[in-house]
């Protein structure tokens, strides 16, 4: 698909999410499934997008890229997540997209953590970890309309993070 067709089909999910976002002010009830389609059409997009910074950096990196990118539509994110947590609906949805999240980091962790299966269970929770991390500093950042930023928030919950992933910080390479 060119380019231009890219950007053009992304606008016109973005202007539905924007309609969705006042038309849910407004009372208007929408197909759950419609709904659930529109508050999150960049789904694949933002765990990819993740997924490929997490191969070619570390979790610090890659957290931050996917706060960089939130923060630069700042003002529909914090509506949208504002609308996501409000409706138990689209929050249970969120919470099974969150699976993919938790894959693409459980892989990451996978490559530098022990083998086995207890290798894998602490993948596991470290992945959990980290997206609780990510999800705290979301929420955090709705609450505080915006501020600090989700840079800001998101570096703060590594920090915090950080001690109970030392052993993955232990192993992986220093680039």
């Amino acid at each position: 698909m060119a380019a231009p067709r890219q950007v053009r089909q992304l606008q016109k999910r973005r202007d539905a999410l924007l309609r969705e976002l006042e038309e849910t002010r407004e009372g208007s009830v929408r197909a759950q499934a419609e709904r659930e389609a529109v508050f999150f059409h960049d789904h694949a997009d933002l765990v990819s997008g993740l997924a490929e910074v997490l191969g070619r950096t570390g979790l610090p990196e890659a957290c931050q890229a996917l706060a960089a990118h939130l923060e630069e539509e700042r003002d529909l994110w914090l509506r949208r997540l504002e609308r996501v947590e409000a409706d138990p609906a689209l929050r249970a949805r969120r919470a099974e997209l969150d699976r993919d999240y938790l894959g693409v980091l459980a892989a990451h962790f996978r490559r530098w953590g022990a083998a086995g299966t207890q290798g894998e269970r602490i993948a596991d929770l470290e992945a959990g970890l980290a997206l609780a991390a990510l999800r705290t500093a979301e929420r955090l950042w709705v609450q505080g309309g915006g501020r600090p930023t989700l840079p800001v928030l998101v570096q703060e919950a590594l920090a915090v993070l950080w001690p109970a992933l030392y052993g993955h910080a232990r192993r992986h390479p220093a680039r």
